[in-house]
């Protein structure tokens, strides 16, 4: 018998929709697990290889608990705002709110295709005034406290888009999205003093055994190291990680 699997996926995604399996329930006695992934910009391509990997880690990790008991939160969102959007609907003619979202119903279409165990009824849309209201209201905080400030720096800036990018987004002199030269140019924006809660951070965030895993897998494959399973009791703390990576690659020259 052949196995239609587009048949068959679509029967449980349409009934996942139905029951809500994967909605966390507010007020529910059972222990809390929140499992947050990094939100995916919608762009007009579409997911790219780089959102699977770290969304299915989160999504077994997730799963686990939920078969554990807890009362697993697991939310999706995009973070919707940028230059290159902007750019895009100037050069076709389209209105911004319109191509963010097209794409956004898009990235819809495909992760739910994936199958992940998302609370999609607390789907998270950055340019949805309801949510960014809070945003400024967090800057605005920051702001008051002196946790906001704003100073001049050399950056990266992409010819095309006209936006900072990360060094990560710079791949040999040109911007990885567009592929326009990328230069260093100092321009004046605001920064987070984060270094002010850099020792309590390091010091007192916890750590439970699935993440503990989760991140040991993630350094093991980018500096191609090993870390016995053995030893991961021995890390409570993010300070307790932090000294053993440097550890090891101090073992390795090539680092």
């Amino acid at each position: 018998m052949k196995y239609d699997f587009q048949a068959i996926e679509k029967k449980w995604q349409a009934r996942w929709e139905e029951e809500k399996p994967f909605a966390a329930v507010t007020g529910d006695p059972r222990p809390k697990f929140y499992g947050l992934i990094e939100f995916p910009y919608p762009s007009g391509q579409g997911l790219h290889v780089g959102h699977p990997r770290p969304f299915t880690a989160m999504d077994i990790i997730c799963r686990k608990r939920r078969m554990q008991g807890y009362n697993v939160l697991f939310p999706i969102g995009f973070d919707a705002f940028g230059l290159p959007t902007e750019n895009y609907a100037i050069k076709n003619h389209i209105h911004p709110a319109v191509v963010t979202k097209n794409n956004i119903a898009n990235f819809t279409k495909q992760l739910k295709m994936l199958g992940y165990s998302f609370d999609w009824d607390r789907a998270v849309d950055t340019t949805d005034p309801s949510y960014y209201k809070w945003t400024q209201w967090i800057f605005l905080q920051m702001y008051k406290h002196g946790l906001a400030y704003k100073t001049t720096m050399p950056v990266n800036w992409c010819t095309s888009c006209k936006c900072v990018l990360a060094n990560e987004e710079v791949v040999e002199g040109v911007c990885e999205r567009c592929g326009a030269p990328v230069i260093r140019k100092e321009k004046s924006q605001w920064m987070l003093r984060i270094t002010k809660y850099a020792d309590r951070l390091i010091d007192d965030l916890g750590l439970d055994s699935f993440l503990i895993v989760y991140f040991i897998t993630e350094i093991e494959d980018c500096f191609e190291i090993d870390i016995p399973e053995t030893d991961f009791i021995e890390f409570v703390t993010v300070k307790d990680l932090c000294e053993r990576i440097q550890l090891e690659i101090k073992k390795h020259s090539t680092y």
